[in-house]
């Protein structure tokens, strides 16, 4: 299992899964798509590129890019933790140290996978 410390260590940690998934369903991600899941405000390896919010837009739209992320990252998860019983502790340890900061990513990925990785009582 991997180590998480920082936001750098988690942040590729998904978008690796994404990539991987996409590349197993035949998905394609341009350059841009990829950029856009290392978007930070918070993180101190994220570059504020103002021209790629404006660049995936005129691509795909918000809601599109983020189901399309979303679909990666639910497949992914149920195929990794179908394999790995291990699996689920190492995303819900990645989602953890990823939730200390702002990361766009992070609007996907509690999507895709949120309830499966949170404690019980955080939905009371």
């Amino acid at each position: 299992m991997r180590s998480f410390a920082t936001a750098t260590d988690a942040r590729p940690f998904f978008v690796e899964k994404i990539v991987q998934q996409a590349q197993r369903e035949g998905v394609s991600l341009s350059e841009d798509e990829r950029q856009m899941l290392l978007w930070s405000e918070s993180a101190p390896d994220s570059v504020a590129d103002a021209a790629l919010a404006e660049r995936l837009a005129a691509e795909v739209s918000d809601a599109d890019y983020e189901s399309k992320i979303v679909g990666l990252l639910r497949s992914s998860f149920k195929g990794d933790t179908a394999l790995d019983p291990g699996a689920k502790q190492e995303w819900g340890t990645a989602l953890s140290v990823l939730n200390r900061g702002d990361h766009y990513i992070l609007v996907m990925i509690n999507d895709a996978v949120g309830r499966n990785l949170k404690p019980w009582w955080q939905f009371w």
